[in-house]
């Protein structure tokens, strides 16, 4: 149940179907509003055969003030018919397609699942029965949807051809039972992470009073500062887990109950609600992974350490007490692979893959008067777009409308964008390397990053620092270091690089960088190659990405451009794209920060967005 502020009821999630249900007032108390719920007539129908009293009275005489004994239920209408009720139903033009069974046949059943729910009706045409699958657009067919709307297509079979063989039957329970257990595990995991995470900021705590301890007491104030700003990190840092354990959480409950719908269907049902009820637990399963995947994409192990102000050990006034230090030791990206090995022997997977990754073109945006050379995604509602021009124009991301344009003496040609600082990076033509920050819809003038001595190619934010392009070799620096700052980047590996217009993403604590030749390399953050793509035909690369799954799209921008993928141990590549909608000279492709599967490319006066989707 949910409950808002002033604990009123707001919703009911269904033990058994797991609809939500609002209540029509909410005012009323839990009591006024269960007793309002309508009655479930299938099970009081079960409990009244289970205590063998075969009688159940027609609902549709019942309201005219007369009594026959039931002998019909129709699931549409939800009502019980006698004999000749259910014939003047079967007239109605309405409800002629209605799904009547009799009392009977519900009776039988006593688990408290509806099969009948699993409708064998087509939705195209409710007159017909469902008959076949099309894999091709995964859609249940009659033989009117066959022959009118899928007879082009290749892979369409018999719902008996494909129930023809009783693995599905066999294997489902367990295969659900796999996924479970390693569900199980990662929860428990999450667990002890979370317990282990409390137990670093008690520690913390009891650290930050023994050094209040030697310090004079005026300085209280400073430490409740302290530990407000503590617990305020360690609330934001449980809302996260209790988020991640809660989706976990249901993901067992849902499979507990998928299983239990399983044995029931498996064991009552026809071999065709099987495989509607396969297809439909596919699709739920699907929507539960990709809810963790996304929860849990960018999970990191923290280590919580007290640092001391130096300054407070010799003096009495200080502007806080302290801080405490955030430490990734692991990349938790991988944590949730043992639930996706399972999804996938079902055939389910949060993201597309190699061998059925496609985009399809959602709008195109004419810029017009530009000459776009790159482009970020800045928050939900706005991209920032460099020009040739010298300029940074924002963009509203769902008109392509042009709200802002900054100019400065740079010639922008990469973009990293720090959500956590609402700060851009931009890389130029030079070796000038700016950053600018972002001010609701507006960029403000960018500053000059004197540090830097390199020419610099593409870049991106990786943890706390930002890694670069340059030549012969990637670096790094703090994302936090100041314009003037006198520090200099930090070299990360050696590998045969140039700046300018390239492409590099770093992901679980590997680069994916082009490279002179034209190649894409994956090398560890260590300087171990992981493999190394070279294909003539795939030449010259002008941008890549790489998404969530592993996979690298790249832009070829020989013949006016095609968009390729390529498979995540590099030994693979097939174009998925052969032209751009309007873009002829395509310069930079980048994802959207908010939900990965939104593509866009910019080049000459065009932006394009894309759908990535499986085929």
């Amino acid at each position: 149940m949910g409950r808002n502020k002033t604990s009123k009821l707001t919703q009911f999630s269904c033990p058994v179907c797991k609809s939500v249900v609002k209540p029509k007032d909410v005012k009323a108390t839990t009591d006024e509003w269960s007793a309002a719920l309508q009655n479930n007539l299938i099970l009081s129908i079960m409990i009244a055969r289970n205590k063998e009293d075969q009688q159940q009275d027609c609902g549709a005489c019942k309201r005219h003030q007369q009594q026959s004994v039931a002998k019909f239920w129709c699931k549409e209408c939800d009502e019980t018919f006698c004999e000749k009720c259910n014939t003047m139903h079967s007239w109605m033009k309405l409800s002629s397609t209605h799904l009547v069974v009799a009392l009977e046949d519900l009776g039988s059943n006593t688990s408290g699942i509806d099969l009948h729910a699993i409708s064998e009706q087509c939705n195209t045409h409710p007159t017909n029965n469902i008959e076949a699958f099309c894999f091709k657009h995964e859609q249940l067919c009659c033989i009117q949807c066959v022959s009118s709307n899928h007879r082009c297509c290749e892979n369409v079979k018999s719902i008996k051809e494909t129930t023809g063989s009783d693995d599905v039957c066999n294997t489902l329970h367990d295969k659900l039972e796999s996924i479970k257990y390693a569900t199980i595990k990662l929860l428990k995991e999450k667990e002890q992470q979370k317990s282990k995470f409390k137990a670093m900021t008690d520690n913390t705590e009891e650290e930050a009073k023994e050094f209040l301890a030697m310090i004079k007491s005026n300085l209280d104030c400073l430490f409740e500062t302290f530990t407000k700003q503590l617990h305020l990190f360690r609330d934001d840092e449980n809302t996260s887990f209790n988020i991640r354990i809660r989706l976990l959480e249901q993901l067992i409950a849902s499979l507990d109950h998928w299983m239990s719908v399983d044995r029931v269907v498996r064991e009552f049902g026809t071999r065709t609600q099987y495989f509607i009820h396969v297809d439909t637990l596919k699709k739920q399963l699907k929507a539960s992974v990709r809810q963790i995947k996304k929860a849990i994409r960018n999970d990191h192990l923290l280590d919580l350490r007290f640092i001391k102000n130096r300054i407070l050990e010799h003096m009495g006034t200080a502007e806080n007490i302290g801080t405490f230090n955030k430490i990734e030791e692991n990349d938790l990206a991988g944590e949730a692979d043992d639930i996706y090995k399972c999804c996938k022997i079902l055939d389910v997977t949060p993201y597309p893959e190699y061998e059925n990754v496609s985009v399809e073109l959602v709008e195109t945006y004419h810029i017009n008067g530009s000459e776009l050379y790159c482009g970020v995604c800045i928050g939900n509602d706005h991209i920032v777009l460099g020009t040739e021009s010298e300029k940074l124009q924002m963009v509203d991301k769902k008109t392509g409308t042009v709200i802002n344009t900054t100019e400065f003496s740079g010639e922008p040609r990469r973009f990293c964008y720090d959500k956590d600082q609402n700060l851009i990076f931009i890389s130029c033509t030079s070796s000038e390397l700016y950053k600018a920050e972002i001010a609701r819809d507006a960029i403000k003038e960018p500053k000059l990053l004197i540090f830097n001595n390199d020419y610099v190619g593409a870049l991106c934010k990786y943890r706390e620092d930002i890694y670069i392009v340059v030549d012969n070799a990637i670096k790094k620096f703090s994302s936090t270091a100041s314009p003037d700052s006198s520090e200099e980047m930090t070299s990360v590996v050696a590998i045969n690089t140039d700046c300018g217009v390239n492409g590099m993403n770093v992901y679980r604590r590997k680069i994916v960088v082009t490279t002179k030749d034209n190649e894409i390399k994956c090398i560890t953050l260590q300087g171990d190659e992981v493999y190394c793509f070279d294909d003539e035909e795939s030449k010259p690369i002008e941008s890549i990405i790489v998404l969530p799954s592993g996979l690298t799209l790249f832009v070829n921008r020989a013949n006016e451009g095609s968009l390729h993928v390529l498979s995540e141990d590099g030994t693979r590549q097939r174009r998925i794209l052969d032209k751009f909608d309007s873009i002829t000279e395509p310069r930079d492709i980048f994802l959207d920060n908010d939900d990965y599967e939104t593509l866009f490319v910019v080049g000459g006066e065009y932006m394009e967005m894309y759908r990535i989707t499986p085929n």
